[in-house]
């Protein structure tokens, strides 16, 4: 009995510490925006990034309210929605350096691959939780499932967003060997995937120099590789506590800082003490995530919450080893920290239906410990 009072009182814990997470790291993003912003556009940066940040707590609040299931019946139209959405954007998005991502609207700007991340997962879920039973044949387990992904993953890379679908395929991947997909059956496909996108590398210019400019740094320092080095630059600069709070001597020569880079100008201003907080948040984030969805009450919240978890953490990797030319740029931004509107208010949606998950998965745990054992007589 002691241990299921133990179990209890961690569970209900668990979304308590998702939202001291998320909060965290959101907080840091506005002082971090403010900070590394010149003085004429800080107004601009930080007011777009609140109002973004106060619609995406609100879709995390609705959607605690309203309990994560609800979102089951919506899952189809909401992944026809995300189809839609990344049709339209390659006719009349807008381009910009050669890529068409965006829809513009009144000076702000929306990313549909964002929304698909999230729609994707909810469909995947929806899909592995109707067909339990059937996900270890290839027809429901591969067949079916590869159609839905690769349709999305397929139109993502035509805008192109290489760094968008390649992680879109991988958490899809997770999902699916969660979901039960026997690894003899999802082999195959995900080599060839792999082969299908080694060769669309070889053969894109601008990716391959990425990829040299990676593997040979100081090589390319001053051309391609220019924005890697001076993040190289900047974490070394910040020693043990950094600078301090908007005394960064490197944002001015850091492209992109307040989007892809910005780990790069809070490892300058807070040393290695306040790069490694933010990564143990992200940890702290996905261990906590996991435990939510292995526990949740039922398939679909089990299999959304890992996607979730997933999505979130590996995107924060993603960006992390990009930073730290651990891996070549991707293009991806830092979740909760990096400026961009639909990707802040997606992935605060996407931990409010954690949280919701986390919240069922308590109560469950609390009715079971509740409930007396089988075969025991009241009074005793």
């Amino acid at each position: 009995m002691r241990v299921g009072q133990t179990t209890n009182r961690a569970m209900k814990r668990i979304p308590l510490l998702l939202a001291v997470c998320v909060l965290a790291l959101l907080s840091l993003g506005f002082v971090m925006l403010y900070s590394v912003s010149p003085v004429q556009e800080s107004t601009r940066f930080l007011s777009r990034q609140l109002v973004a940040g106060a619609l995406g707590l609100a879709g995390a609040i609705l959607v605690i309210w309203i309990d994560y299931r609800r979102l089951r019946p919506v899952a189809w139209v909401l992944l026809g929605l995300a189809l839609g959405l990344l049709v339209a954007v390659l006719v009349v998005g807008v381009r910009v350096n050669g890529a068409r991502r965006w829809f513009r609207l009144a000076g702000f700007q929306f990313q549909p691959s964002d929304f698909v991340k999230l729609a994707l997962l909810v469909a995947l879920a929806h899909y592995g939780a109707c067909h339990q039973r059937l996900m270890r044949t290839f027809r429901w387990g591969i067949l079916w499932p590869a159609l839905m992904v690769s349709s999305l993953v397929g139109l993502v890379f035509l805008e192109p967003d290489w760094g968008t679908a390649l992680l879109l395929g991988a958490v899809g991947v997770v999902v699916l060997l969660v979901a039960g997909v026997r690894w003899l059956y999802l082999a195959p496909p995900l080599v060839l995937g792999v082969g299908a996108v080694a060769l669309l590398l070889a053969l894109n210019p601008l990716r391959s120099e990425r990829v040299y400019s990676w593997l040979h740094l100081e090589e390319t320092r001053r051309d391609v590789g220019y924005q890697a080095w001076q993040a190289q630059v900047a974490l070394s600069a910040g020693g043990p506590t950094g600078v301090g709070l908007n005394q960064s001597r490197l944002k001015a020569l850091l492209p992109e800082y307040q989007t892809d880079f910005l780990f790069a100008i809070i490892c300058e201003e807070f040393g290695f003490a306040g790069s490694l907080t933010v990564v143990a948040l992200f940890l702290l984030f996905f261990v906590t995530g996991m435990v939510a969805a292995a526990r949740a009450p039922d398939t679909f919240g089990r299999l959304l919450g890992t996607g979730i978890s997933f999505l979130i953490a590996l995107q924060a990797l993603i960006n992390i080893g990009v930073v730290s030319s651990a891996l070549p740029n991707k293009g991806l931004a830092l979740p909760f920290i990096s400026y961009g509107g639909s990707n802040l208010m997606i992935m605060l949606v996407g931990a409010g239906v954690l949280i919701s998950i986390a919240r069922a998965a308590s109560a469950t745990s609390e009715v079971e410990n509740a409930a007396p054992p089988v075969g025991a007589f009241p009074g005793t």
